[in-house]
């Protein structure tokens, strides 16, 4: 099972108080409304979709073999699998590049799985 991101939610942490909304979503890619009510900016998120293993042991460090979660990023991802925007086409563009670029690893990796069976 995985579970995914909320379609909306409000910031903790670091990002406190600011309100995310999922615009597009596909199996690849998020994109999110970005909107800072306090600093009155809105701006745009486009991001992979990652997934992990839900941790049932903290201190031992004990990870599931069969529940998972979609994360959202972290200020340190952006730049590596997460980008910001403040033009909405631009940042659709940037979900459209993220998706072909994330499909494009799916049809390697099975072409390259299909090889190593031969």
């Amino acid at each position: 099972m995985i579970t995914q991101l909320p379609d909306k939610f409000l910031g903790t942490g670091e990002v406190k108080g600011i309100v995310f909304t999922k615009i597009d979503s596909n199996e690849h890619a998020y994109l999110f409304l970005i909107e800072n009510f306090e600093a009155k900016t809105i701006y745009y998120e486009a991001f992979e979709r990652r997934v992990v293993a839900i941790c049932i042991d903290f201190e031992k460090r004990i990870y599931s073999e069969t529940d998972f979660k979609e994360i959202d990023q972290k200020a340190n991802d952006f730049g590596v699998w997460a980008w910001t925007n403040p033009d909405y086409s631009k940042a659709l563009k940037k979900f459209e590049e993220i998706t072909a670029s994330e499909i494009a690893k799916d049809k390697l990796r099975t072409k390259n799985q299909n090889f190593d069976s031969q």
